[in-house]
């Protein structure tokens, strides 16, 4: 997604219904400059729900639906500095929880940081670079479940 928030990525992806113009750059540029508007917030979302994960499958889990409650009840605040509604309890519905996350839903930030890396150190110059799209297709991507991820990411950033 990272190549979405580029000038570039921008114009291909947006054209005016009727006369196939592209978005002004001015335009462009505000979108740009809003880009990261409550990142902090989602990132600490994204922290807490990790979080929440890692306590529940830990060594020490709650082990009672007011434990539960109750583990909701400090961890959200303290994470992601909004206070928890009395009563709500977003585990009813964090399905992640209970399949193959496990104790791994930080895997999505783990992802965003590799993301990111990729991006800035060979799309970051040019996103749509054929040479490089058809090196991570090739060095990443075609691999497949075969070998270790990490080794495919360390032959393709070559560190």
């Amino acid at each position: 997604e990272n190549w979405c928030w580029t000038v570039e990525g921008l114009k291909r992806l947006s054209k005016h219904h009727e006369t196939g113009a592209t978005l002004p750059r001015d335009l462009l540029d505000k979108m740009l400059d809003a880009k990261n508007v409550n990142v902090g917030l989602n990132m600490a979302r994204q922290i807490y729900l990790s979080t929440l994960d890692l306590e529940i499958h830990g060594t020490d889990p709650p082990t009672t639906a007011e434990g539960l409650q109750a583990l909701v009840d400090r961890l959200r605040p303290e994470i992601s500095l909004i206070e928890n509604p009395p009563g709500a309890n977003m585990l009813r519905s964090f399905g992640h929880l209970m399949n193959q996350y496990s104790a791994a839903y930080y895997g999505y930030l783990w992802a965003e940081v590799l993301s990111a890396d990729m991006f800035s150190q060979c799309f970051e110059k040019d996103p749509f670079d054929a040479k490089a799209g058809r090196r991570y297709r090739d060095l990443v991507l075609a691999p497949g479940g075969v070998g270790k991820i990490l080794d495919h990411l360390t032959t393709f950033l070559g560190r």
